[in-house]
């Protein structure tokens, strides 16, 4: 019991190793970037040519060298719609909300009737912590084209960051509606008839999902959890767990998920084995840990479950 207490603390250890010598990483330029440049140097007067590179540029998630060339088509043409929109788009991945807010006006200007421009714009401004406000542009990108189906989706979003569950739940029926075959609405319809406590309902818009896409993760983690909670069918839990783990390894929650379903099947020692992994691997996941103290506590671990407790604690986000 010592030891696994000292092996607790060691893993807070190594995350903050790991958190402190952590760099961020840039992707390769590719072939679309080169030859994007190529059509700027041939072309150097070209909004067609900036525009083309900025968008190879967003792709390689270099989005200030995106920013510089989209801008540089706008200068060219003030009346370049989609100039704008490529702004607006830059400045949501450059956590500039309110920046993209004043592009995607402007294109708003050039193009009043732009169901994307009303789309995007109530997504940078649900990035500025406005859901009401966002809401409203969400709705008005649908009275433009009422088969936006990415509309939809993040109106239920702004729904339910303003706390408006049954608007929400409407608007994510809307998106099943018109969008059957698109997993990611039968999710976000799952989601919300979770936060209604209708359990069974979401499982089925989940395993919906997964039969529309079987790697979508999200959906089979969430259908893991579902049945973990309820501890049932804890085989096909797993099995769904390991899935989601695979296809997006995550912060680690997957894993937690896999290896609890094994702590309920009564495989306590491979269960613990799995979920002091996952708190090495994601030591900053609140979640995994306080899974893991409930899995120590149930194996009779009382002390180390209190250490377990501790750590999550001391990692779980803070509330302003």
């Amino acid at each position: 019991m010592a030891t696994i207490g000292k092996q607790l603390m060691s893993i807070v250890c190594i995350g903050i190793i790991l958190v402190a010598g952590a760099v961020g990483c840039r992707r390769g330029t590719g072939t679309e970037v080169d030859a994007g440049w190529q059509g700027v140097k041939a072309q150097p007067n070209s909004v067609e040519a900036h525009l083309q590179l900025a968008k190879a540029y967003y792709q390689a998630e270099k989005y200030n060298d995106a920013y510089i060339h989209a801008k540089r088509a706008f200068e060219l043409d003030p009346g370049s719609f989609e100039a704008a929109y490529e702004l607006g788009r830059i400045c949501l991945k450059l956590t500039a909300p309110e920046d993209g807010q004043q592009w995607i006006d402007k294109a708003l200007k050039i193009n009043p009737q732009s169901a994307e421009a009303y789309e995007l714009r109530g997504r940078l401004t649900m990035a500025s912590g406005k859901p009401e406000e966002a809401v409203s542009d969400f709705r008005r990108a649908l009275q433009i084209d009422p088969q936006l189906p990415v509309a939809y989706l993040n109106l239920v979003t702004a729904y339910k960051a303003a706390g408006n569950k049954g608007a929400a739940l409407s608007a994510a029926a809307q998106a099943v509606a018109v969008s059957p075959d698109e997993a990611a609405a039968h999710f976000a319809y799952g989601d919300i008839l979770e936060l209604a406590d209708r359990q069974e309902e979401a499982e089925e818009q989940y395993r919906t999902a997964i039969k529309l896409q079987d790697d979508f993760a999200p959906a089979k983690l969430r259908l893991a959890t579902i049945l973990t909670s309820q501890k049932r069918h804890l085989q096909e839990a797993r099995q769904l767990a390991k899935e989601a783990q695979r296809i997006d390894p995550g912060d680690g929650t997957a894993e937690a998920i896999a290896a609890w379903a094994l702590v309920l099947m009564g495989e306590e020692h491979q269960g613990l084995t799995e979920l002091q992994h996952a708190a090495r691997s994601h030591p900053f996941n609140h979640i995994i840990w306080l899974r893991f103290a409930q899995a120590l506590k149930k194996a009779g671990y009382d002390e180390q479950a209190k250490k377990a407790a501790t750590v999550a604690i001391r990692v779980a986000p803070r509330r302003r």
